[in-house]
């Protein structure tokens, strides 16, 4: 997911697309916060998340905020007798108040399946005024990763083979590849650059020397290497939300290795 504002997730698709910097005691964004039963649904903005990261589970989170100015927006905590519930194969869950932090409130709800092509509706139905029963993503293909390996060890002048599958689906994935090594002063850097992808092949590479962090490193030293999967898909919000939003599903994978400065 990209970031859509300061208040964005830290990082590439986590669970909280939202998160306020605070310096000091001055609010880098707003943060600011009321109870659901000040607003009407025509003046909601919807963020719903559905992500799976390749161990079983899903995990549908949402946050409903006033407005559609990023900087701008005040979030919603549910008042009695507004909810949002999911529903996915037939398994209906209620999502459930997770990580307020700092004024923003965030609804969570876990299912123990990730297939792909299951379809995950979230519904907002309100005490008194308009309901909003009908925002449905279907979560697209996972990875099954063969390469890189957990005990791959690269030099300099390697390149990274990435292996995948299912390959050929209809959406091309999100590849980023990271290295964080340690300086001689003992600091670990990092560095994380995309790869480039004609289509979902199946099959690429990166070279190790184009993630190797700026600095002076202890070669003595193994540096992590991650290769982060990701396939996304907008869904369909639904429209009584008068202030737009979106709903959107991803499969992530991450494969770890090493590279030897020393080779």
């Amino acid at each position: 997911m990209a970031l859509s504002d300061v208040c964005a997730n830290l990082g590439f698709m986590t669970s909280y697309r939202h998160a306020c910097i605070i310096f000091g005691v001055t609010a880098f964004c707003g943060c600011s916060s009321t109870t659901s039963d000040n607003v009407a649904t025509q003046g909601i903005h919807a963020d719903i998340d559905v992500f799976a990261n390749g161990n079983g589970t899903t995990v549908v989170d949402a946050e409903l905020e006033v407005g559609s100015d990023g900087l701008g927006r005040t979030s919603l905590q549910l008042s009695p007798g507004d909810t949002l519930t999911v529903t996915a194969n037939g398994i209906q869950k209620p999502m459930l108040e997770d990580f307020s932090f700092i004024g923003r409130f965030r609804y969570v709800a876990s299912f123990d399946f990730d297939d792909a092509g299951t379809m995950f509706t979230v519904s907002f139905v309100r005490n008194n005024g308009m309901n909003a029963p009908n925002s449905n993503v279907t979560l697209p293909d996972g990875f099954n990763v063969t390469s890189p390996q957990s005990n791959d060890v690269f030099s300099q002048a390697d390149d990274i083979p990435i292996v995948w599958t299912p390959a050929d689906t209809s959406i091309v994935p999100s590849i980023h590849v990271s290295l964080s090594c340690t300086t001689t002063s003992g600091l670990m850097f990092t560095d994380t650059d995309p790869v480039t992808l004609s289509g979902d092949t199946g099959v690429t590479s990166y070279p190790v020397a184009a993630v190797i962090p700026i600095g002076t490193l202890d070669t003595s030293r193994l540096c992590e290497g991650e290769v982060h999967f990701s396939r996304s898909q907008r869904g369909n919000l639904d429209p009584n939300y008068g202030e737009g939003g979106d709903i959107i599903a991803e499969h992530i994978e991450r494969a770890q290795f090493f590279v030897d400065l020393s080779l």
